[in-house]
């Protein structure tokens, strides 16, 4: 075994580091780190910690017919005999229940081998674990026999010690009975228990190179342990005295969590530690504290599916990655409490809603949004999400965006009979297409649900923490395939997520004089959805006079205009900033810019104004630690304010069917009039105002926020777009 690490290293290396560490910043860094450090000073018991065997077995509940040969070994102060008598305890025992049962392996085996093809990739995995090969975060690193568990960088430190591929150690063991898996299982467990002793206070500090003791993780080990102990029941190598350890571990996790959790707290972490602390309470009802700690998870989970989770479906951080992170943990936990008999009311109420909400921002291609700190780079598929609200639910049109086959983790949720239930369900496409989600602000503009759908979203949300991006009045374009991109965000660990992702200037919005966003939160002005046409319009307000307003108009089916309009005094640098993907090859044509893709869908953006365009480059994740260059379009004008700027946003399969876009002059200066004439002889006369006022085309006039007259081979069509307020 190797010698204890210092506490002393992370200090020492920072001294080493010379005058810098003594900047105004360094000296504020050392002092978080020593704050954060100060929860565990060396010699100190925690108050959490479960000292010894006296200790943990006094913590249960001895009355307990089903604990009597425990009671008999304890009051013998045999503690050898009383941790095979707790083991065997473990073993036998009927309820609670996990999900799933180590009893159903062999059903659970054949399952996945008639079903998925076998557990080889988790095989593959595990041999990876074997070898200490961990590739964490996009980032790959090759530890020790015996794991130093703080890593740095900070994130990877931390997924580290969240245990997500014990998964594949106890699903290797069970497809090949091969006992290095086991072994390896309690190797880490011993290792990570000795290591890392419960601290002191519970703390959300990060510290120099991490923490494996965050309020966070120690919730998310309450469940992730739990399944792994189901997965070695059975095996000997998990023996009398693992099984302790793991069991003292957990209990030292839920004393530690229900001090923390004293008061509500916003967001995704309280939810994290309350499934952590409700489900230790619900698998270890033998221990005096364990209607405590259901109570306290319990009670905080409820609050949360009241506070957090809004009326339209949205969690209270406005980021579909972690929408879909606290969404399965009520799903955990409800299928838990189901399991074992508890009826926690409210717990679900909003529940369902939380997968409506997913369903509106899906894209065509079956991802969601990357709006905000939406998924660390990766292309996040809505299919298992919304197959899983489907079994839970019942429910159609989640079944028609789900995958064709039940996938291969819901069997570790639902149970074996999992693949029946979900061939039984129908499947039929929502009724609807374009929508609002009022609570979170966004407008989802959409033709359809088929892959080569239009689709436009709309982002007024407000700002809700430290996931959001400087995105306000952004859109994001699809049809066919992604045309205009919020590039999203990578691993935390990595220096762009804070240099540039979150920034302004990496989303499709209005810049002043090349500033970020100002701080406050957009106002949703007004909606409508329409036959032929659909509208959005929000606005944005700084502290320094200016104000920022933007409209959406969807003329059915062929394109979108943005109008921007820039309230103020004096004169301004306004900048319009459209990102295309990574593989676009996106040019300057004209005036505007275009995708060139060589099938497929296109995008053309088509300024209605005089502004300059700069091709320049940002960033785009290509995986979970690695980014590349690419092309935005930057639609630049000196102006005098107020200010009113038009772009056409084209989708087009064929070149020779863009339009040419035109401005028309008008006497109001803050009214917009486009004129958009296509190849084929129509002709779109669109005029869009800030408010609503009295329109006028020609002979037409009409009262409304859009005024659009179409003329063609087929006649004419006038619209009105009232643009009503929400």
């Amino acid at each position: 075994r190797r010698p204890p690490r210092s506490t002393l290293f992370p200090y020492t290396t920072l001294f080493r580091s010379g005058a810098r560490a003594w900047s105004l910043c360094g000296v504020t860094w050392m002092l978080a780190i020593l704050a954060a450090s100060a929860a565990s000073p060396p010699g100190q018991v925690s108050p959490f910690a479960v000292t010894n065997e006296a200790a943990f077995f006094s913590l249960l509940d001895l009355e307990r017919a089903d604990l009597a040969p425990v009671k008999t070994a304890v009051a013998g102060r045999d503690w050898a005999a009383a941790k095979r008598a707790w083991a065997e305890h473990l073993q036998t025992r009927v309820q609670p229940r996990w999900t799933w049962s180590h009893r159903d392996r062999a059903a659970l085996l054949r399952l996945c081998q008639e079903k998925v093809g076998g557990l080889d990739q988790h095989i593959r995995e595990a041999d990876r674990v074997l070898a200490r090969d961990f590739d964490l975060l996009g980032v790959r690193k090759q530890l020790g026999h015996h794991v130093q568990w703080l890593q740095g960088p900070i994130e990877w430190t931390h997924v580290l010690s969240r245990f997500a591929y014990w998964r594949d150690l106890g699903l290797a063991y069970w497809a090949t009975g091969k006992k290095a898996y086991a072994e390896d299982f309690v190797l880490l467990a011993k290792d990570w228990i000795a290591d890392n002793p419960v601290p002191v206070q519970p703390s959300t500090g990060r510290g120099p190179r991490g923490s494996v003791w965050r309020t966070l993780e120690a919730g998310i080990r309450g469940d992730a342990w739990f399944e792994a102990m189901e997965l070695f029941m059975d095996a000997p190598e998990f023996d009398a005295e693992t099984k302790y350890l793991l069991t003292r571990s957990l209990v030292e996790h839920a004393r530690y969590l229900h001090a923390w959790g004293t008061a509500y707290r916003a967001g995704n972490w309280q939810v994290c530690e309350s499934s952590g602390l409700a489900t230790i309470g619900i698998m270890l009802p033998e221990f005096k504290e364990a209607a405590d700690w259901r109570q306290r998870g319990f009670h905080y989970l409820v609050e949360h599916m009241q506070k957090d989770v809004e009326a339209d479906g949205s969690h209270g951080e406005l980021t579909p990655g972690y929408h879909t992170w606290v969404m399965t943990q009520f799903l955990k936990v409800g299928l838990l409490c189901r399991a074992n008999g508890y009826a926690v009311p409210g717990l679900l109420d909003r529940h369902e809603k939380m997968f409506e909400f997913l369903l509106q921002l899906r894209e065509p291609d079956g991802t969601f949004v990357r709006v905000g700190d939406a998924g660390f780079g990766r292309r996040n598929s809505v299919a298992d999400s919304l197959g899983l609200g489907a079994l839970m639910y019942q429910r159609s049109d989640f079944r028609y965006f789900g995958p064709d086959q039940c996938a291969e983790n819901w069997l570790w949720l639902f149970g074996p009979g999992v693949f029946e239930q979900y061939a039984r369900l129908k499947s039929q496409a929502p009724a609807f297409t374009s929508g609002l989600l009022p609570n979170a602000k966004y407008a989802v503009i959409r033709t359809g649900w088929d892959a080569d759908a239009r689709f436009l979203f709309f982002d007024c949300a407000p700002w809700r923490g430290g996931h959001s991006h400087q995105d306000r009045l952004q859109v994001v374009v699809c049809a066919g395939r992604e045309l205009l991109i919020d590039p999203g965000v990578y691993s935390y660990d990595q220096p762009l997520s804070g240099s540039y992702f979150r920034k302004t200037e990496a989303h499709n919005v209005l810049m002043v004089d090349g500033a970020e966003q100002p701080a406050a939160d957009p106002e949703l002005l007004a909606w409508q959805t329409g036959p032929e046409t659909d509208f959005a319009s929000g606005q944005v307000a700084s502290t320094n006079g200016l104000r920022h307003e933007r409209s959406v108009l969807f003329v059915k089916p062929h394109y979108w205009i943005v109008a921007d309009w820039v309230f103020g005094s004096g004169e301004h640098q306004l900048t319009r900033l459209f990102h295309f993907p990574l593989d676009s090859a996106a040019q300057a044509t004209g005036k505007g810019a275009r995708t060139r893709y060589q099938t497929g869908a296109n995008l053309a953006v088509l300024p209605a104004d005089e502004a300059r365009l700069e091709m320049r480059q940002g960033w785009i994740p290509t995986g979970v630690a690695s980014a590349k260059e690419g092309p935005v379009a930057a639609l630049v004008i000196h102006s005098r304010l107020p200010a009113a700027l038009g772009t056409v946003l084209m989708p087009f399969a064929e070149e020779k069917t863009l339009p040419v876009v035109k401005r028309v002059s008008t006497a109001d200066p803050e009214l917009l009039q486009i004129q958009v004439t296509f190849p084929n002889g129509q002709k779109d006369d669109v005029v869009i105002a800030p408010a609503p006022a009295k329109l006028t085309l020609g002979e037409h006039t009409a009262s409304g926020q859009a005024l659009v007259v179409r003329r063609g081979p087929g006649g004419e069509t006038t619209i009105v777009v009232k643009g009503e307020g929400r």
